[in-house]
């Protein structure tokens, strides 16, 4: 797992790339994570900001997943929250898994070097065009009349800008609640550990938590888990182990990807229980 200090993720130098992909926020909310689904507006090495259909709250901790265009692996982090505004939220990374810290630094290089850089040559014959004497000057009234149509004309275009901005964003809101309304509700079925765990497609480490190597705990968490027709985890709850090391294997597991459970050829929601090991290194 990598990580990362605050002045590292959040320096100014890292250059912001303006890329729209779907992102899922997780914030724990009374101990059960609650997912907010969204779109990125810009991307970093130290953070990204986004538009959210939820709220979150300036300093709150959340997990972080997104995939970037031409990526093979989805990008998953803890983060905090920056700021938080009319569904205008900046986060900054916190920590991330090693390989995708790589995965994120190297589609950076890659952005930076497609970015286009306009010639010296260039700027050089635009500010000697400005240079060529001005044609003489119109009457005082006609340069008034010009002014304010002009004026006219921008403010038209930002009215209409500001409509459509906000015509977008309702409509992509009510899309995505259209989506969690049309999800199944059908009741899930019981499946054993060992099935489900022939399964999983993706695993994603915990990270075991500072206090708990400080204490030498170690031990199993029992995880009450939830996992949607998609092979998503929809729900975790810790049902027993150290409390110290719950939340760490909570974190992990709600990034779990499973292959849908099918029952006559129809995926459906399984509930099951996942046990995640913690070990010291002797």
């Amino acid at each position: 797992m990598g990580h990362r200090t605050s002045s590292q993720i959040g320096a100014r130098r890292d250059r912001r790339h303006t890329v729209a992909v779907p992102v899922d926020v997780v914030a724990l909310r009374s101990g059960v994570p609650a997912s907010i689904p969204g779109r990125t507006v810009n991307v970093s090495l130290g953070g990204l900001a986004t538009v959210l259909a939820g709220e979150v709250s300036a300093g709150e901790l959340v997990g972080v997943q997104f995939q970037l265009p031409a990526a093979h692996e989805p990008i998953q982090a803890k983060a905090v929250v920056r700021h938080y505004s009319l569904m205008q939220c900046g986060l900054q990374f916190l920590a991330m898994p090693a390989e995708q810290e790589i995965a994120l630094r190297t589609w950076t290089q890659r952005a930076d070097s497609r970015a286009e850089i306009i010639p010296a040559n260039v700027v050089r014959a635009v500010t000697q065009q400005s240079s060529v004497a001005k044609p003489r000057q119109p009457r005082l009234r006609a340069a008034h009349g010009l002014r304010w149509v002009a004026m006219t004309v921008g403010l038209t275009i930002v009215i209409l800008a500001m409509v459509a901005w906000w015509s977008w964003n309702n409509g992509w809101r009510d899309l995505e609640l259209g989506a969690d309304a049309g999800r199944s509700t059908s009741v899930p079925l019981e499946v054993s550990s060992s099935l489900m765990g022939q399964r999983i497609i993706h695993r994603a480490d915990p990270i075991y938590p500072s206090e708990a190597l400080r204490q030498k705990i170690e031990g199993e968490v029992m995880l009450e888990t939830l996992i949607g027709e998609d092979g998503g985890v929809r729900e975790v709850h810790a049902v027993s182990g150290p409390d110290l090391l719950r939340p760490a294997a909570m974190d992990a597991v709600k990034w779990w990807r499973f292959e849908p459970y099918e029952v006559n050829g129809h995926a459906t929601q399984v509930h099951t229980l996942i046990e995640v090991d913690f070990r010291l290194n002797r």
